[in-house]
Formats: structure tokens, C-alpha cells, sequence
């Protein structure tokens, strides 16, 4: 989730809704060489993308906007600013294509690609197998997930084995909602009390949940979690160790005909250092990775 520094003006809010990606028999305005070459040229990723794309102008890229620093509204209350904003608009640069940013509920994200409502996204998303079986991931971070408690709480859990019979605030559809509950029922073969597993629409409302003494702690990904605390004025304090490090990636459409161009786009940002300035401006450097992935896996070639 990244915002607005780096070419943010390439990167427009809409609310409308983009048809389905390529289905992957397009074939490709540029020679139908390596991505190493097509990127030799300035205008070779650009040739990468599927010609109805290109004729169209624009690729819709969603994300969710209550998630900072990967991403949330500006002030004005219709920019999306974050790191993978940010991210986005240098790889919109680099494709010679205009991305779109799309504010869309986390747990509607991967839904929304598989239906067509979205031609990618970029929401700090954790590169699992399970998610694989419908979208495919060009892995550009890691990092792992920590806990985050109200500060001066009596409950400070060091582990996910700690969390029995707390009260937990979470954002629906992430990994941190599936390891609470997983972990409860291990609580309960272990003849434990389960854990209290509240799921609310974003972040923010976990947060609120909370700051009011509804719930015992939160749970989000490190550098989501590591924000929360730093912008809580002193409310809410870092808990335990970091746990669970995984890739995070942008997620496409099986067979979109865009994994391509957007894995040499992302190559190009890595290697000419634009990448590691937006991880710096958004303190996220720790989680930089050196070269981009496609579901796990190096680029051929």
C-alpha cells in the first residue's frame, strides 16, 4: 500500500469498473523476444502488454485504502498515498500506461480479479499457495506479522500459542484472520479456551475495537502493525516477536497476459533503484527483497 511521490500523477482514483485482462491470446505489439530485450528499448514493455490493453490506455489496480503505509486516503478523501501506490506509479512509468488505483475491501480483492472487476492488485497481499489456486503473484516484499496491544495492557502475548481465550480484533479475509482462528482451535485440542476471533471490514475498525476496550489486542502485518503503534499518540504498544514471514506480491488474473509485462516492470524499478527509494520513504526497507518473483519462483531468462 504505497503513495504519491514517484509519478503519482499517473496514478488516478475511479469508480469505474474495468472488464475483465487479457485472456491470453492477444499476442504482443512487440517482437515476440525475451523480456531482457523488449526491455532494451524505451517503448519494450509497453509492446509487452496485450494489444487491448494498450488500446485501452489504462490498467485498474486494487487496493485497500485503509491499510497505512501500504495504503490509505489523502486528505483529500480521493488520492490513495502509500507504498504500493507509489509502487504503482513507477510501474506505470515504466509500462508507458496509465494504472488506475481502485479503494476496494480487502476481502473482495481476489474475488473481484477473478471476476473481472479488477485487472490487478496491489494490497500488501501474502503470496499463499491457497490464494495461488486463482490468482498468480509477482512477489516484490516480505515480511511476517506482529501483534499490537493497548498500551499498558495486562495481556501482552509474546506468541500466537498466548492468544487462548483473548479477545481479538481483525481485518476480515487476511492471513492474520485465518492464524487467529487456526490457533483457536489449537487452544481447544490443547484443552484451552479458544480465542474470542472478531473480524471487522478494515483496519480501522479493528483499531477501534481496540482503543474502546472491546477487544485485547490486534494483529496485522509487521509494518501495518508497526504504524498503527507510532501514529496511536502512545495508545497502543508493540506486542511479542514478528512471526510467520512470507512474500507479499501483486495478484493477477490467471492467464491475464499481464505477468509478464508487470515482472519486467517491476525488474526495471529494482534494478535502477527507484524500488528501494519508495520502501525508504515509507520505512519499509526491511522488507525489500532483491529481485521480483512469479508465485514464489525467479524470473526465467
Amino acid at each position: 500500500m504505497n503513495r504519491r511521490a514517484l509519478g503519482v500523477a499517473m496514478v488516478a482514483v475511479t469508480a469505474l469498473l474495468a472488464g475483465c485482462g487479457s485472456n491470453g491470446s492477444e499476442t504482443s505489439a512487440a517482437p515476440a523476444a525475451s523480456g531482457a530485450q523488449a526491455a532494451a528499448d524505451g517503448s519494450g514493455l509497453n509492446g509487452l502488454l496485450p494489444a487491448e490493453v494498450r488500446e485501452r490506455g489504462y490498467i485498474t489496480v486494487a487496493g485497500d485504502a485503509s491499510y497505512p503505509p501500504i495504503a490509505s486516503m489523502d486528505t483529500d478523501g480521493k488520492t490513495m498515498v502509500g507504498v504500493d501506490p507509489d509502487m504503482a506509479a513507477a510501474l506505470g512509468e515504466k509500462l508507458g500506461i496509465e494504472l488506475r488505483e481502485m479503494n476496494s475491501a480487502f476481502d473482495s480483492i481476489i474475488p473481484g480479479l477473478a471476476g473481472g472487476k479488477f485487472d490487478a492488485a496491489m494490497s500488501w497481499i501474502n503470496d499463499t499457495e491457497e490464494r495461488r489456486k486463482v490468482v498468480d503473484f509477482i512477489d516484490y516484499s516480505m515480511d511476517g506479522s506482529s501483534m499490537f496491544v493497548p498500551a499498558g495492557a495486562a495481556n501482552r502475548p509474546e506468541t500466537l500459542d498466548d492468544i487462548c481465550g483473548l479477545r481479538v480484533a481483525l481485518q476480515k479475509g487476511t492471513v492474520q484472520h485465518t492464524d487467529a482462528e487456526k490457533q483457536s482451535e489449537k487452544c481447544e485440542q490443547d484443552g484451552k479456551k479458544p480465542v474470542d476471533v472478531q473480524v471487522f471490514p478494515d483496519q480501522i475498525a479493528a483499531n477501534m475495537a481496540l482503543s474502546s476496550g472491546r477487544a485485547d489486542l490486534s494483529i496485522a502485518d509487521t509494518p501495518v502493525a508497526s504504524w498503527q503503534v507510532q501514529q496511536s499518540n502512545g495508545k497502543f504498544e508493540l506486542s511479542g516477536v514478528p512471526y510467520g514471514k512470507v512474500y507479499h506480491g501483486m495478484a493477477l488474473p490467471k492467464d491475464s497476459g499481464l505477468l509478464q509485462p508487470f515482472a519486467q516492470a517491476f525488474k526495471a524499478i529494482m534494478e535502477d533503484g527507484t524500488y528501494q527509494e519508495i520502501l525508504k520513504k515509507w520505512n519499509l526497507s526491511d522488507a525489500a527483497i532483491p529481485a521480483p518473483l512469479i508465485n514464489g519462483e525467479p524470473l526465467a531468462g
